[in-house]
């Protein structure tokens, strides 16, 4: 089986389209992996407080929140790789001025710090639904699954490198060579986007027809972002999967607020959410590596279950947080980071091949929407009621569970309704 797997892996890197993307996306994610701890760091020894590092989140996610729906309207309208190039353009400006200013004579300010995060995430927003059409068009539709898998991994295998990159980066040679190793990852990406350019020939433009529901059918020539809500009428199973989804994010947003402060104040400070937050990470890493080391196409209906069961068990592990065990809440953790990332593949594999590629790209930035929107409002969730955690984990876990039934009812009519 593993002899297999290994041979189909291989084989997807001899498509030349997909190894030449792949090697970009790889040296990319690279490159970001340390930023995010940088930003942080840079954010609060500019200013000696955390209100710099919230407004250079909030520019950050405010640009991906409010762009993401631009991203989707040009991938689906123009050459998604050039959207691609256009976008990393922007992220590269992005990086590489603030790298000048800050080896320049000029006093690095926290006004630099969150005009640069706005533009990258706006590159951001440009950038991922113009990936998530492309995906499809690099591997035949029975290696996608894989191909998603080996994106996922490559994201996890950065999240854990990121914290150790920064601080060793940021220790000894300084932030303004984070931001020009970032720089130079971007070079590498456009240079593998370029060449995709010309190597790029789709190996699947046809798809399958909208679903014969009620209602007129969408209109091609609508690009608009609300186009894409009404395409998802159409797909009914879409819809009450975005609907999962979002919760799910809320319930990410929530534990990265929730966790540190029961952490401190319920498991004996900072040290335990180190421990759990490893835990996420692991958890995450497994399950990229568990759905990408299977030829077998996992059905999204089981998927949504999982994800559902995942997320419950945490939430209800940390009400529980006093008569458990730290050793068993980090279990739960990585738990829940194995279901989603997991079934997050699937997701992406179930819509990317059931989805008419017209419409793909739209669809796919309403996706991104509903992570942009679901984890800083759990964020929100988590600032707002610190004093009533409990009723707020039994909140999101009655949602889950609710959207979760409509979501594996009708997950499995996605191909027959598409025939």
């Amino acid at each position: 089986m593993l002899t297999a797997t290994l041979k189909d892996q291989a084989a997807m890197f001899r498509e030349r389209r997909f190894a030449t993307f792949f090697t970009g996306h790889v040296v990319s994610k690279l490159g970001d992996a340390p930023v995010p701890v940088a930003f942080a760091l840079a954010a609060y020894q500019v200013s000696h407080s955390a209100a710099a590092l919230t407004w250079v989140l909030l520019s950050l996610w405010g640009a991906r929140f409010f762009l993401v729906a631009t991203g989707g309207r040009l991938a689906d309208r123009r050459d998604r790789v050039k959207v691609m190039i256009g976008a990393d353009l922007l992220r590269l400006s992005a990086q590489g001025a603030l790298a000048v200013v800050v080896v320049s004579p000029l006093q690095l300010q926290s006004w630099h710090l969150c005009l640069s995060a706005a533009l990258y995430g706006a590159g951001t927003a440009l950038y991922n639904p113009a990936q998530i059409g492309l995906t499809p068009e690099l591997v035949t539709e029975d290696r996608l699954q894989r191909a998603n898998g080996l994106l996922s991994l490559v994201a996890d295998v950065g999240f854990l490198l990121g914290p150790v990159l920064a601080g060793v980066l940021m220790s000894t040679v300084g932030f303004s060579w984070v931001l020009w190793l970032d720089v130079a990852s971007f070079l590498v990406n456009l240079v593998c986007l370029l060449r995709l350019v010309r190597l790029h020939t789709p190996l699947r433009r046809t798809a399958p027809a909208p679903a014969p529901t009620a209602g007129p059918a969408p209109d091609d020539t609508d690009h608009r972002f609300r186009a894409g809500f009404a395409i998802m009428a159409r797909y009914p199973w879409f819809s009450f999967g975005m609907a999962l989804w979002f919760v799910v994010s809320l319930g990410i947003g929530l534990t990265a607020v929730a966790g540190p402060v029961i952490a401190v104040e319920s498991l004996g400070g900072a040290g335990a959410w180190s421990v759990l937050a490893t835990c996420l990470a692991i958890g995450s890493l497994l399950g990229s590596l568990a759905v990408m080391s299977t030829t077998k196409r996992h059905p999204w209906k089981a998927a949504s279950v999982v994800v559902t069961l995942g997320a419950v068990l945490q939430f209800l592990a940390l009400t529980l947080r006093d008569e458990l065990p730290t050793a068993v809440l980090g279990a739960s953790f990585a738990l829940c980071a194995l279901t989603t990332a997991a079934c997050g593949i699937v997701w992406d594999t179930a819509y990317q091949s059931e989805i008419p590629e017209r419409y793909l790209s739209r669809l796919g930035s309403v996706d991104n929407f509903v992570n942009a929107a679901g984890v800083p409002a759990g964020m929100l969730l988590g600032g707002l009621f610190a004093d009533h955690y409990d009723t707020v984990f039994l909140g999101v876990s009655v949602l889950l569970v609710l959207l979760c039934v409509p979501a594996a009812r009708l997950a499995g009519h996605e191909r027959k309704a598409t025939a």
